[in-house]
């Protein structure tokens, strides 16, 4: 525990409107343990994706075939999804004890990257956190109108087909009306909210002048099209899609907020896919916001000490697999809603 860290709690807005059914008083102690925040390890989190995506486009571009450059965008891609993770972080004022350094860092390193702002995405995400599962939370009703893509169960092939159509660029209009909200532009024409202040306005611009200015000397702009826009509409759209279906029943809420949300375990390789930093304690980070993503495994023994988990209803042992997994529950009749289960494990 780091000097001046030990003290600091982080605070969620969104656990104001929590509580249907878990007694959450009762792990009050615990919690303001794992809620301090170690600005070293978000740090140490963002270096490592950024020299992981760093080494995959010096891999590109000293062995320039199409085999080499694919398997550098699915690499950069997995690790986008890491840098949204992180925002995500920020989101919840729980990146660094400093929160308008917590913002600057997610904005240059996370969110303007990904041609998205922090505050933006905050303020839709709170609301996701509020009403979960509900028509005042923004993901729901994108889900809802968009069955074509978001409603399961659908068959082997139905689920194929919407995953292939995000890697061919089938599906980018729906991608990018879903973040939409927040960016920018959408903030800037007032489509959108909270309104921009002073502080993103010159950091926006100043991130765009340095990116723009860095890829033109360096004559990256192929590669920024190539091997960052381009797996960010796709490659990364389809992991990030299996890892919220996962995630999510997207019905209508019910009476037991455990099952509101889902925890999905796997072998590394899953996770580096479809769930860096801990996001597939996703049950533990709704009932508990204000808990950071490197505290959540400990959280997670502990509701499991609690006999919090259903297997097959809001917990699953992998995200791919023939047998136990998120998305074989989700080809199931029973897939997308994990209250309508036929039985417990």
């Amino acid at each position: 525990m780091e000097r001046g860290e030990a003290k600091h709690i982080a605070v969620d807005e969104a656990e104001t409107e929590l509580g249907r059914t878990f007694p959450r008083h009762e792990l009050v102690p615990l919690l303001r343990e794992l809620s301090r925040i170690h600005n070293w390890r978000p740090a140490w989190a963002l270096l490592r994706q950024w020299m992981i995506i760093a080494a995959a486009v010096a891999f590109a571009v000293y062995f320039p075939s199409f085999w080499a450059w694919l398997g550098a965008a699915v690499v950069i891609a997995t690790r986008q999804h890491a840098l949204l993770i992180l925002m995500h972080e920020a989101s919840h004022r729980h990146l660094f004890t400093s929160r308008p350094w917590s913002e600057l860092v997610s904005d240059i390193l996370c969110a303007f990257p990904m041609n998205i702002t922090t505050l933006g995405y905050k303020h839709e995400h709170l609301a996701h956190h509020r009403h979960t599962n509900t028509p005042n939370d923004p993901y729901w009703v994108i889900a809802r109108n968009d069955p074509a893509t978001w409603q399961f169960p659908k068959s082997w092939p139905g689920t194929v087909r919407v995953l292939v159509g995000d890697c061919i660029a089938l599906h980018i209009p729906r991608h990018l009306a879903v973040v939409w909200p927040w960016t920018y532009p959408a903030r800037l024409l007032g489509k959108a909210l909270p309104r921009l202040s002073a502080a993103e306005h010159v950091r926006y611009w100043g991130y765009v002048a340095v990116a723009a200015t860095a890829l033109t000397l360096a004559s990256g702009w192929i590669h920024y099209f190539v091997l960052w826009l381009l797996p960010s509409l796709t490659i990364m759209m389809a992991l990030f899609r299996i890892r919220a279906l996962a995630e999510h029943p997207y019905t209508r809420a019910g009476a037991d907020e455990l099952l509101e949300t889902r925890r999905v375990d796997g072998p590394l390789w899953q996770k580096f896919l479809f769930a860096p930093l801990n996001i597939n304690y996703h049950l533990e980070h709704h009932l508990f916001p204000s808990v950071p993503y490197y505290n959540l495994p400990r959280l997670g023994a502990e509701l499991q000490h609690r006999g919090v988990y259903r297997t097959g209803k809001n917990y699953f042992f992998r995200y791919l697999g023939t047998r136990d997994s998120a998305m074989a529950f989700l080809m199931s009749r029973d897939g997308g809603d994990g209250r309508t289960q036929r039985s417990e494990s």
